[in-house]
């Protein structure tokens, strides 16, 4: 695997134009004979929930998510675990060893906390109802093969993934940093002592 070609890469070759996904509401809303305003209502909700997205704000949530992690980590516990003189090594170090709970705990918090706001812009409530009454109309099939369209021509990527991603960079940018005492980024100190912490 190239990670370069990775880094870079499109998220899905198969991206509908915007042409064939509104041909493709078209034909739905048709298919809905008098009920195509439903169509039009569950898809002025949908733009509605995907335009919220504000990714300075998220940045802003991913670093305030960040600065409590960091606030979280007992510099006492870390003394105990990691035989390093420099304090905030230690608190990088206590955080690579524990990344994996902290970024759930941080995680669902996150959903939570999203589900509510989106909750007070989008009647979600409404959305689900709507997508349901032309699924009755439509089936099953029909809608979701219409909301895959939708889902690849207009979110690339979730919020939770967005999220996701950003606080994974976080951690990213304090697994390099650089110990004073030894001149070595943090990240390779926790590989070489990988399982051998001081009282573990």
């Amino acid at each position: 695997m190239d990670i370069f070609e990775a880094y870079l890469s499109s998220p899905d070759e198969s991206t509908p134009t915007f042409s064939a996904f509104f041909q493709s509401a078209q034909d739905l809303k048709e298919s809905l004979g008098t009920k195509g305003y439903l169509l039009n209502h569950y898809l002025s909700l949908c733009f509605r929930l995907i335009a919220q997205i504000d990714f300075v704000s998220l940045q802003d949530e991913v670093s305030e998510a960040m600065i409590a992690i960091m606030k979280s980590i007992s510099d006492a516990e870390a003394e105990k675990a990691f035989a390093c003189q420099e304090v905030y090594t230690r608190q990088i170090l206590w955080l690579i060893s524990h990344a994996d709970a902290l970024l759930e705990q941080t995680f669902q918090d996150f959903i939570q906390e999203k589900a509510l706001v989106s909750g007070i812009s989008v009647d979600i409530i409404d959305l689900r109802q709507t997508e349901e009454k032309i699924k009755v109309l439509v089936g099953q099939e029909n809608l979701e093969s219409f909301q895959r369209m939708f889902l690849h021509r207009f979110l690339f990527s979730s919020v939770a993934q967005l999220f996701l991603q950003g606080i994974t960079t976080e951690f990213i940018r304090r697994f390099l940093t650089t110990d004073i005492e030894t001149g070595i980024e943090v990240f390779r100190i926790h590989l070489k002592n990988f399982g051998h912490e001081k009282n573990g």
